[in-house]
């Protein structure tokens, strides 16, 4: 991390630790500080020009390279097996898909996840689970990387 990224940080915790309602229950405090601080931390890399999205357009100009698509996500109740790495969500999706699971689902070669994020935030809980998984097999678990 870079000097100028790492002020931003710890401006961003600053600004998150500010901006929450600290409780008796320290799981539930660390949770909304973790949300407020991934929320202001994108905000202020944004505003800088240093966001991943800023980041990654400069490599695209800086080596004239192309962009792979984004693969598809689509939400059905129903199976339906796609080919080029698209992930479905099994039942109820919960707002939009962060691009860690998409990467991670790949690397797993999980196609279909529950989306668990209506009571896994903030708990121990995964925050998606493969929804794929053969009998006998352990569903694959996803949570977010440390520092998203």
């Amino acid at each position: 991390m870079n000097k100028d990224k790492a002020i931003i940080t710890q401006v961003a915790a600053k600004i998150a630790a500010e901006l929450i309602i600290k409780s008796e229950n320290l799981e539930a405090t660390c949770a909304d500080w973790e949300m407020a601080f991934n929320y202001v931390n994108e905000k202020l890399q944004e505003a800088t020009g240093m966001s991943e999205e800023a980041n990654l357009n400069n490599a695209i100009r800086t080596f004239n390279a192309d962009v792979m698509p984004t693969p598809t996500i689509t939400a059905t109740k129903e199976p339906i097996i796609q080919s080029g790495g698209s992930i479905q969500i099994a039942g109820k999706q919960h707002g939009d898909l962060p691009n860690w699971l998409i990467s991670a689902c790949m690397k797993a070669g999980v196609s279909k996840v529950w989306d668990n994020r209506d009571v896994a935030v903030g708990t121990r809980r995964p925050w998606f689970k493969q929804a794929d998984a053969v009998d006998g097999q352990e569903p694959a678990a996803f949570w977010p990387p440390k520092g998203n």
